[in-house]
């Protein structure tokens, strides 16, 4: 009797501490009828709950960099990018809805929008693609533009690498202008030219997952623009945004533009 009353306790610590019983509580369809509206629902919590797990990952991964250890940011830029294949994945359950299943619900939806991620947008600051414009975001409160734009003051991961690569030795100057990018690109190009040494190796693997990291990022956006023409054709995005025209534009963003310039050097 005593071991399953201990049982049963351990059992109720893990439900607290997980809060499974108030997870589904908070799905709160606005049409009556719309079947599709509850996929909806969940697969945007979940894309939260991911972004939130990402986020985690990428300050990680920049913290270990500014502490001087290069080698502890491997892992969570690893876990950032295994989590964002996944949002792909989900982009194919919200591709069962049907477009007439979708317009059943969508209107109430106004103005509500997929700009007002707070936590994409940090994802995005974090990465180098901040955007102060986002902090007018329209239905994005008080609390959240205060949160974001901490994060649009605080450096990005390539800074952060930037850190790393002086702390090591290479020439990798702070700064806008031509010369200092020059001499960014040449030291980047420099540890793809030669990676044997352990510690090179871990600067170039570093590389390789920002890369990754932007390149799932923007597979996800291609993917998503898709999905959303093929769900509202060329109307407007439900918080006033241009639709599908303005994911167009957001394709050839790139978070860290100069590795992707590299590639030119090798």
């Amino acid at each position: 009797m005593a071991a399953r009353v201990a049982g049963d306790e351990r059992a109720d610590r893990l439900r607290n501490y997980l809060r499974i019983d108030e997870l589904p509580d908070l799905q709160h369809p606005l049409t009556k009828g719309a079947h599709d509206e509850m996929l909806f629902i969940v697969v945007h919590q979940v894309y939260e709950l991911w972004f939130k797990l990402i986020l985690h990952e990428l300050h990680a991964a920049a913290a270990a960099l500014d502490e001087g250890c290069p080698h502890g940011a491997l892992a969570p830029m690893r876990h950032a990018v295994a989590v964002e294949q996944l949002l792909m994945e989900q982009l194919r359950v919200l591709e069962g809805m049907s477009p007439d299943g979708f317009m059943r619900f969508r209107d109430p939806l106004a103005p509500a929008s997929g700009f007002q991620s707070t936590q994409f947008r940090e994802i995005e600051a974090l990465s180098g693609a901040g955007d102060r414009r986002h902090l007018g975001d329209a239905g994005r409160d008080e609390v959240h533009r205060a949160q974001l734009g901490e994060r649009l003051s605080q450096r990005s991961l390539y800074t952060a690498l930037g850190g790393a690569m002086r702390a090591a030795g290479h020439d990798f100057p702070d700064g806008d202008d031509d010369v200092a990018r020059d001499r960014r690109l040449a030291a980047v190009a420099s540890l793809y030219g030669d990676h044997d040494d352990p510690e090179r190796t871990t600067l170039h693997q570093l590389c390789e997952a920002f890369i990754d990291h932007d390149e799932t990022i923007t597979r996800w956006r291609h993917h998503h623009a898709l999905m959303a023409a093929g769900e509202i054709g060329s109307r407007k995005g439900t918080g006033g945004s241009l639709g599908v025209a303005y994911l167009q534009t957001t394709l050839d963003r790139r978070f860290i533009p100069e590795l992707w310039e590299v590639r030119n050097r090798l």
